[in-house]
């Protein structure tokens, strides 16, 4: 069930990329980051179903952290890349390379490769307060030097320190969701004066604004491999201070552990650069249109033909 859940909300997250990605698609570029695009934003549909299922995908992750563990559900979260190419690939028929099949089958193994050798523990250990707040102020400290590093520099150094930046502060954020599942079973009341959902508002906002700033600094594929692939490793030395998450020990599966992590790693990264990805979140409107090209819209296009 926690896999299931955890997939789903991968998948969720791989539409809604493709689906905002369509609500800005007839923007203007003087628009840029301005209440202008907001508007435009709005009175999309397409761009309104995307936040939605985004809004779903949060869900079905944060139910899976309820009832699963940090160390499996953030890996999993990386799938997103692979569903975001299947989708590209059925859906808007875009050519499928042999190294970005090859990057998919990579990652898909050594995700389930990990799952399988690791065998992740749920953890026993409700975190107490004093733990929380050392936990948290050491994650800030660290997101706040990828920042600092990610000031200046060559584009590439900033979009991939504030990358890992967010990263790191959405790890934090996977972790006070999966608290907060907790208190949110005791009533909306319990929910509203619990540090909980501050706790979330104030990371989650502040990791998606160093999240945009990754993507406005430097190339994509940088600012995505950091973002995706940070992530999961975070969570897992998260999850082990925080819930007592465990892996399985022993030599030959710690070495088994950390090879299925490298080949997942490595197809992300293959993903990650992948033009196919990269399509989805250029904002040179010259340069990337997926409006009008999907199986809908070619069927829509020859029922109007017809009639």
């Amino acid at each position: 069930m926690v896999v299931l859940l955890a997939l789903l909300a991968a998948s969720a997250n791989a539409v809604a990329s493709i689906c905002q990605r369509l609500g800005v698609e007839d923007a203007t570029t003087k628009n840029g980051p301005s209440m202008g695009l907001v508007r435009h934003m709005l009175q999309r549909p397409v761009w309104l179903f995307g936040f939605g299922i985004m809004a779903a995908g949060y869900a079905s992750q944060a139910i899976a952290l309820h009832v699963g563990s940090l160390n499996v559900v953030q890996p999993i979260m990386v799938s997103e890349l692979v569903i975001l190419v299947v989708v590209l690939w059925l859906w808007y028929q875009t050519p499928l390379r042999v190294r970005d099949l090859v990057a998919a089958v990579a990652t898909g193994v050594g995700l389930g490769a990990f799952l399988a050798f690791s065998s992740p523990n749920l953890g026993t250990k409700r975190p107490g307060d004093v733990l929380w707040v050392v936990t948290g102020a050491i994650v800030v400290g660290i997101v706040l030097l990828f920042v600092a590093i990610g000031s200046k520099g060559s584009p590439l150094r900033r979009a991939l320190s504030l990358g890992a930046g967010a990263s790191v502060g959405f790890a934090l954020l996977a972790a006070i969701t999966k608290s907060m599942t907790d208190v949110l079973l005791r009533g909306i009341g319990p929910l509203f004066s619990s540090w909980q959902l501050y706790a979330l508002a104030l990371i989650g906002l502040g990791s998606f604004i160093v999240m945009q700033s990754a993507f406005q600094v430097g190339p994509f594929a940088a600012s995505q491999a950091t973002l995706i692939l940070v992530n999961p490793f975070v969570s897992i030395v998260i999850g082990g201070v925080l819930f007592g998450e465990t892996l399985r020990a022993g030599p030959l599966y710690v070495i088994l552990e950390l090879l299925s992590l490298v080949l997942m790693v490595a197809g992300a990264l293959g993903l990650s650069s992948s033009s196919l990805v990269a399509q989805v979140h250029e904002e040179n409107v010259d340069q990337h249109l997926l409006q009008g090209r999907g199986l809908y819209a070619q069927w829509r296009s020859r029922h109007a033909d017809m009639n």
